[in-house]
């Protein structure tokens, strides 16, 4: 849930900033409306890139190699 959040934070902040360059956050609305609208539409990859992160911080993977 946290790292959702971190990535859901930064990648709207990602959006305002490629807005901002554009120029189309002369007014509030708009930009709003685009960066709910990625959000939403990315929301499975941002819970699935999430689970994998959050995975990767507590889980260790141990190669065992079988030499016989």
């Amino acid at each position: 849930m946290y790292v959702s959040y971190g990535l859901g934070v930064g990648l709207s902040i990602a959006v305002f900033l490629l807005l901002y360059l554009l120029g189309l956050t002369k007014n509030v609305l708009p930009p709003f409306l685009i960066i709910t609208g990625i959000l939403i539409l990315l929301m499975p990859y941002i819970n699935a890139l999430s689970k994998v992160i959050w995975a990767n911080l507590f889980f260790t993977y141990r190669v065992e190699s079988n030499k016989s």
